[in-house]
């Protein structure tokens, strides 16, 4: 007698009574051949071959003390028989099954039918998984498919599995661990100004016949702290004062120069008495002193209340004689009154800016925007500032009330950085490669979406098949995990056909 079980339940211990008298189905199974007939031509044409579904036949009986009896173990049997595509293992084979259906049924027959013939490995074999290179050994009869656990144990934007039978990919090839992104950083203000000694030695790169024998400080007015002109000094040249030079500060690069940079200040400059005069300017220069770009205020009226305002950019002509040793872009005129219909640079209202971005240079003045290309200038990298306040020689002391700064903002624009992105694939993910369902998971759950199209879900021939997992090109973690397959029989007989079996080898049929 043949023990049956029949998705996962023994039928002889749920059916008293039951017993297998005989099987049939279960022998080789044989291809069936397609052919096309040429006219005119002996033989014919192969065009395919497959194997077709199977029918296993299993006549029984069922003992019973008496009829009623024998019905309720027919129920419970016919109970049993209902379930679709179930597993169907026979007690001499045991670590094999089939995949069936009761098609059939009567008092003494039951008919399986197997739309699949091929019979399976109850046991899935596991092959571990510990680097890029994978050896699959099959020994069944018949190409079976993979079911992939791979573990990553950091991120990764990416797995491919591939062999000579085909590739699988998911994720994203060319996803990147991070991404560089620009970012503006200051790396001077007023406070560095404040803190710096007064520059007595240097040339002001703007006005090199001037006179920094003097000495900035700090003044309070009306609620803000400027930095002003502390004392005249020696009279040199056409004006007098105090100048502060200051480095940048290196960036969080490390890198203390700028070819991008803006600059925003606020600042005063107002006469309390008609006649008063007195000049400042803000110097960007390279680390051997050309001026880049500046601006300069002045007033040189010792009777009116005229002052004027000057944008300013590298004269590559520009001499250490001469009075102003930049390019004037413009010049604007103002009054140096206490009235913000008359004064840009008094109280609340005294904005101004540069900014230098390669050969583009934007001055702000009272309101609007002043662009200009300076392509000479373009590659002019800033490393240090100039802040001056002076007063004008023939002025005999009738300065200006107050001229200077109370905020000054140099910042770096374009400083490249990196930071690190999440990746589709966490640390610790497991990604399920399922060669038989054809899907993809990650953490059991299924993500179609990181399929790349033409993914073939390949199937390994009998033998050893060497296969390889490619990660993201930066992943520097470990590929762990198992591979299981399932093993298959084919069951092959002759082939129904009437040609030989010589045909057969020459055309190489491949088994389905």
């Amino acid at each position: 007698m043949l023990n049956i079980k029949f998705d996962g339940k023994w039928l002889e211990a749920q059916v008293p009574g039951f017993q297998v008298i005989s099987v049939s189905g279960r022998e080789l199974m044989s291809y069936d051949v397609n052919e096309k007939k040429i006219p005119g031509i002996d033989g014919a044409s192969y065009t395919g071959s497959e194997i077709g579904s199977r029918d296993i036949e299993v006549t029984y009986r069922l003992c019973a003390p008496m009829l009623e009896a024998r019905q309720i173990r027919m129920n419970k049997l016919n109970s049993l028989l209902k379930v679709r595509e179930a597993q169907l293992i026979f007690a001499d084979e045991l670590d094999k099954y089939y995949i069936a259906s009761s098609a059939e049924a009567d008092g003494s027959k039951i008919v399986f039918h197997c739309a699949d013939p091929f019979k399976y490995s109850v046991v899935e074999k596991s092959i571990p998984i510990s680097g890029n290179t994978l050896m699959v050994t099959n020994d069944g009869t018949v190409p079976a498919s993979i079911r992939y656990e791979v573990r990553l144990n950091k991120e990764n934007g990416y797995l491919g599995i591939a062999s000579e039978y085909g590739a699988m990919e998911f994720g994203k090839r060319e996803e990147a661990n991070g991404q560089t992104y620009q970012q503006t950083e200051y790396l001077a203000g007023l406070p560095d100004f404040i803190a710096a000694a007064d520059d007595k030695t240097s040339k002001d790169a703007m006005h090199p016949t001037y006179g920094t024998k003097g000495t900035l400080t700090t003044r309070s007015y009306n609620g803000r702290t400027y930095l002003t002109l502390g004392s005249v000094g020696t009279l040199v040249g056409n004006a007098n004062g105090g100048m502060r030079t200051v480095n940048l500060k290196p960036d969080s690069n490390g890198n203390a120069t700028a070819i991008n940079w803006d600059i925003y200040m606020h600042l005063i400059m107002w006469a309390s008495a008609m006649g008063q005069t007195g000049e400042m300017s803000v110097s960007v220069m390279t680390a051997d002193g050309k001026l880049i770009a500046g601006c300069n205020w002045f007033k040189t009226d010792m009777s009116g209340n005229q002052g004027a305002y000057e944008i300013i950019v590298y004269n590559p002509d520009g001499k250490d004689t001469d009075l102003m040793k930049g390019r004037i872009l413009r010049t604007w005129t103002y009054q140096t009154d206490h009235r913000h219909e008359l004064n840009p640079w008094y109280g609340d209202w005294g904005h101004c800016m540069m900014r230098k971005e390669g050969s583009k240079f934007t001055f702000f003045y009272w309101g609007g925007y002043h662009t200009f290309i300076v392509p000479e200038a373009a590659n002019l990298v800033a490393a240090k500032i100039q802040i001056s306040c002076k007063a004008w020689r023939a002025s005999n002391g009738k300065n200006l009330y107050i001229h200077g700064f109370d905020v000054f903002d140099f910042r770096k624009m374009g400083v490249s950085k990196w930071r690190d992105v999440p990746n589709r694939f966490r640390p610790n993910s497991t990604l399920t490669i399922d060669g038989e369902t054809t899907q993809f998971l990650v953490n059991g759950m299924w993500r179609p979406e990181e399929e790349v199209l033409g993914t073939e879900y390949f199937k390994v021939p009998p033998g050893d098949t060497e296969i390889k997992l490619v990660t993201s090109s930066w992943y520097t973690g470990t590929l762990t995990g198992t591979a299981y397959i399932r093993e298959l029989d084919r069951l092959r007989s002759s082939v129904k056909l009437s040609c030989n079996q010589l045909f057969l080898d020459v055309f190489k049929v491949v088994d389905h």
